[in-house]
Parts: structure tokens; C-alpha cells; sequence
């Protein structure tokens, strides 16, 4: 059975409402700066993309924190 995957990158935006991260499950408050999931080609709903707070994208980038190798 064929896996539907699509292909994503981390978009930089400024939070509006308190999120959490999903690598390290710490509040992004409001104001502060994130990476949020989006889709390259095709379009990621806003409910399964994931967020990363700062200090964990500065920490692991990108490609470790989406699961590319």
C-alpha cells in the first residue's frame, strides 16, 4: 500500500495565538517567532502541520526536525 506523503518545509511567522511546539511540547507564546509546516506543491491543512518553536529549529534545523535525512 502506497503511503500519501507530501512533500513540506518550515515557513518563519510571528505566533498570534499561544501554540506549543512539537519537539519539545514548550509553549510559543504570543509575539515570539516560530516554524510552521507547510507544503511544497500541495497544500498541508493547518491542523496537521506541525510548529517548532526557535530555540528548537536554531537547534536541530530544518531537515532533522521535519525527518529528512
Amino acid at each position: 500500500m502506497e503511503e500519501n506523503k507530501i512533500d513540506t518545509t518550515l515557513m518563519k511567522k510571528k505566533n498570534q495565538f499561544t501554540n506549543i511546539c512539537t519537539n519539545c511540547n514548550n509553549k510559543i507564546l504570543k509575539g515570539e517567532i516560530y516554524f510552521f509546516e507547510v507544503g511544497i506543491k500541495d497544500h498541508l491543512h493547518s491542523l496537521i502541520s506541525r510548529r517548532f518553536c526557535f530555540n528548537c529549529y536554531s537547534k536541530f534545523g530544518e531537515k532533522k526536525l521535519l525527518g529528512y535525512h
